[in-house]
């Protein structure tokens, strides 16, 4: 059976049916809720089961009481878990991305857990050749630390660990593979399986947090089942490894740092219909210094530049027309330097402008949280230099 958020599908090592399956919805905070309790009620069950012997005894044995706090950690832990969740959707994270090496954070977060499945030790993978991301460092381990839970908590036998790099789009991935399933009990499944239905028991409040922080991250999520496998592959848009891509993207993150101070009384002039658009930018720019304007259409865009072109222009694509192109034209022959902006329908892309060919930056919707800001402190660098 195949479940998975839109990507390409990897080769697996074992060939799994390939039926597709509706791409399911980012989880809700109702699933999440459901989950919690599905995961608690058990554990606190069977404890308050062995608290009503206690009391009704007035003795327990050593295993009785290494299960009894093994169930209370296990209540405890459902709890950090669902705070984790909370916090993501609450969308206050703020981000501080960095260049970071993808191989030894999977070692790190590997090698912090002492058994992985079934008392089987954790085995990190050999590294590839190179291999680096630019991410949140928490959120990177948390995302991985959430991938090995969960592949842990349900693996029957050692959990496989790959990483690699496809060649294009350049983009590391995380790979993990384990049984799920006994091998006995295995073909049994099978003959009931739904080849359209994701395998439920598969997810865990560990699956859930793992989903809302990959979409955090910018990390791609898929995941292949059959009735005794499962494949995970984390899949990582903003994957560095020397490409030219990835010089652009670590050029942003190095202004990041200055992003604050550079961008300080930078009048930005805002072109966008959709008030998503409108509320993500402000998301994007909150706590910065700037003076942001916004506008609806082209010709308040023209009139707004008449009185005094803004240092950025940012402009929705479906924008793009005789009128907007004028515009465009008017400000690089009266303003030289005004930094322009598009803004994608979709996606996390980021198309750094080039002089000559290209004098224009797109970025996709989703990437403006993250990116925004960076670009504009890289973009109006370059305008200043020259």
């Amino acid at each position: 059976m195949l479940f998975e958020v839109p990507m390409t599908m990897p080769t697996l090592p074992t060939p799994l049916p390939r039926p597709t399956a509706p791409a399911p919805a980012n989880p809700t905070l109702g699933d999440v809720v459901a989950r919690i309790g599905a995961e608690v009620s058990a554990p606190l069950t069977a404890a308050l089961d062995r608290v009503v012997s206690l009391a009704s005894t007035g003795r327990i044995d050593r295993h009785g009481l290494q299960a009894l706090r093994s169930e209370i950690d296990g209540a405890r832990r459902v709890g950090l878990r669902g705070q984790q969740i909370a916090r993501l959707a609450s969308g206050e994270v703020r981000q501080s991305v960095e260049r970071l090496d993808l191989p030894q954070s999977l070692r790190t977060v590997l090698d912090g857990q002492a058994v992985h499945g079934n008392g089987q030790a954790i085995a990190a993978p050999a590294a590839p050749t190179r291999a680096e991301v630019l991410c949140d460092a928490s959120l990177l381990h948390a995302l991985l630390d959430a991938a090995a839970a969960w592949s842990g908590a349900l693996a029957r036998a050692h959990v496989e660990w790959r990483i690699d790099v496809k060649p294009w789009p350049v983009r590391a991935r995380v790979i993990c593979r384990f049984s799920h399933l006994p091998a006995d009990r295995a073909a049994t499944a099978a003959g009931r399986a739904d080849p359209l239905r994701p395998a439920t028991e598969l997810d865990t409040l560990d699956w859930l947090l793992l989903r809302y922080t990959a979409h955090m991250a910018g990390v791609l999520v898929q995941r292949q089942d059959n009735p005794s496998h499962v494949q995970l592959t984390l899949e990582f848009l903003n994957t560095v490894n020397g490409t030219l891509e990835g010089a652009a993207a670590v050029d942003l993150v190095a202004s990041a740092d200055g992003g604050a101070q550079s961008v300080a009384g930078c009048q930005v002039l805002v072109l966008a219909a959709q008030r998503s658009t409108r509320q993500r930018v402000r998301e994007a720019v909150q706590g910065q210094d700037m003076l942001i304007d916004h506008v609806s259409t082209v010709a308040d865009a023209v009139q707004y530049c008449l009185d005094g072109a803004p240092q950025v222009l940012l402009f929705e694509s479906g924008f793009q027309s005789d009128a907007l192109g004028t515009l465009l034209s008017q400000l690089d022959q009266t303003v030289p330097g005004v930094v322009l902006i598009e803004v994608l329908p979709i996606g996390q892309d980021c198309e750094m402008s080039t002089a000559g060919t290209n004098p224009v930056t797109r970025l996709g919707v989703d990437a403006l949280r993250n990116m925004l800001v960076p670009v504009m402190v890289l973009e109006l660098g370059r305008a200043s230099a020259t």
